[in-house]
């Protein structure tokens, strides 16, 4: 028992991404615990408003069969669960027929963000000090891993990540459209499975680090990423490549809401004032993401489309597929990002 245990958490402490992490962990709790199912909850904002997602649920069918279910939206989540990750306490009810139910708060940076529910016949006092290490373990982790993947000064997710999160974005679009075609879907239906990549770029950057310092371009970088956080939907990924370049990738949606969007946020940054800057703007390169793509082809479209932003007045907004063939140069200049 206690070498399987330690094999245990050798397993969650070696994996390198959250999805994986978090797959990890219900395994373990459903070996060493033994529930009818085991889940995931975080709490995500956006601009509008706050919701509940299961990230990630496995669920035991007739004890032999089990079941993965993850990314689904809680349309009205449980009392006990709103409870927990408002107080960020642990709470247990047990029905009747003796199943009980548990909810453990999980925090990052002393914040309850989530929490771990398990449903149960009942768990006695070892097996709760048990889960409860577990989720701990969990929590520690997931604090580490969410510090490797951001940028130092932004707080935005970091280059070294951007590979990673985008295979997973094509991997899943590779199945959503896999399923639609399965079921024979008509072609609109089809668009869903469309995601967008947006490369931005703050106009006339280096002026304002030879102007005013690089304290002051630190500034304005993040005023920027707080826009951006603020503005987009907690399930667009946003990541600081480097220096004043940014990578924006947003969910299926169509081209009219992609454009109306970052014409928006574009408009927002006009608006607002940052230190000792008088106006600030960005242009912005988008192309589209596939589900059969190669993510180092979408970069370079939407790095295409930037540059093509920036040659022909910046304060912009250009979709690579929207260009003639004749205005889609390959970079060679001293801007262009370093693709290898």
């Amino acid at each position: 028992m206690q070498e399987e245990l330690l094999h245990s958490v050798v397993k969650l402490t070696r994996t390198r991404d959250v999805d994986s992490l978090e797959s990890s962990l219900l395994s373990t709790i459903h070996e060493f615990i033994g529930c009818q199912e085991v889940s995931i909850y975080k709490s995500v904002s956006s601009k509008d408003a706050m919701y509940v997602e299961c990230c990630l649920s496995l669920e035991v069918i007739d004890g032999k069969r089990y079941r993965w279910t993850q990314s689904e939206k809680i349309k009205s989540p449980s009392s006990e669960l709103l409870s927990c990750l408002h107080s960020a306490c642990i709470i247990a009810i047990q029905s009747n027929d003796g199943i009980e139910k548990r909810w453990i708060p999980i925090t990052l940076t002393d914040k309850p963000i989530g929490a771990i529910s398990i449903v149960s016949k009942g768990l006695g006092s070892s097996e709760q000090v048990l889960l409860n290490a577990f989720c701990c373990i969990y929590e520690n982790y997931l604090t580490i891993l969410h510090e490797n993947e951001r940028d130092k000064l932004t707080g935005l997710l970091n280059r070294q990540t951007f590979d990673k999160k985008l295979k997973q974005l094509i991997e899943k679009q590779v199945i959503k459209h896999y399923k639609a075609t399965k079921l024979n879907q008509d072609r609109e239906q089809h668009k869903e499975t469309i995601s967008w990549l947006a490369m931005m770029d703050i106009d006339h950057f280096k002026q304002v680090n030879d102007n005013y310092g690089h304290v002051c371009g630190d500034e304005v970088l993040l005023i920027l990423s707080q826009l951006m956080d603020g503005f987009f939907r907690a399930t667009d990924l946003l990541f600081r490549f480097g220096g004043e370049e940014f990578v924006l990738v947003f969910e299926p949606a169509t081209r009219e809401e992609i454009e109306s969007l970052l014409n928006k946020f574009m408009e927002l940054v006009r608006s607002t004032k940052f230190p000792f800057v008088n106006k600030l703007t960005v242009s912005i390169g988008v192309a589209k993401v596939g589900p059969y793509d190669f993510p180092i082809h979408v970069l370079e479209n939407a790095d295409k489309a930037l540059y093509f932003a920036k040659e022909n007045g910046r304060d912009q907004l250009c979709f690579y597929d929207q260009m003639a063939p004749s205005d889609k140069p390959l970079r060679d200049d001293d801007g262009g990002i370093d693709l290898f």
